[in-house]
């Protein structure tokens, strides 16, 4: 009897298949735009390149075969790179209406601050009046409005009314 492997996933001679790295919930990005600075240098030779056939110094045809690129690829570059300029140049685009939605809500935040300013303001004050309030009705005497030492008599009966049940 021999123990022959069942096949794992259809690959005859036993070894898994590797399933790749992403998954639907997080797209998959290559390993070179992971790392900063090798995207930065391929996002600038790609400009390099786009610019140099823009401006007449090569021909499309030159640029595929020095980068080995496809030709829809190139194009494909080419459509992004200028809609991206437009974009960038459009003095109505993103940047500047990002900068008006800032502005509006920065008045905003302003204006619901000044209102939260003077609603305090006004407690202060409110806060202010009763303590002064307090402090005069505090100030007011508990005994007798007579001033200075009880008249000698007056201290007597209440002596002598102490004593007496």
């Amino acid at each position: 009897m021999t123990n022959l492997a069942a096949p794992v996933d259809g690959v005859p001679d036993g070894t898994a298949r590797r399933r790749p790295r992403h998954s639907r919930d997080k797209p998959y990005l290559p390993s070179w735009l992971t790392r900063p600075g090798e995207s930065r240098a391929m996002a600038q030779s790609r400009c390099v390149m786009i610019l140099s056939v823009l401006s007449g110094h090569k021909s499309v045809g030159e640029v595929i075969g020095e980068e080995k690129i496809c030709r829809a690829l190139y194009y494909s570059l080419e459509n992004r790179a200028l809609k991206g300029m437009m974009r960038a140049l459009d003095p109505l685009s993103a940047g500047v209406a990002n900068d008006r939605q800032e502005l509006k809500v920065a008045k905003r935040r302003i204006r619901a601050l000044q209102e939260q300013l003077r609603g305090v303001t006004q407690r202060k004050r409110s806060a202010e009046r009763l303590l002064m309030l307090m402090m005069k009705t505090s100030r007011t005497s508990v005994h007798s409005g007579r001033r200075g030492r009880p008249p000698k008599a007056l201290s007597m009966r209440m002596m002598a009314g102490a004593d007496s049940p």
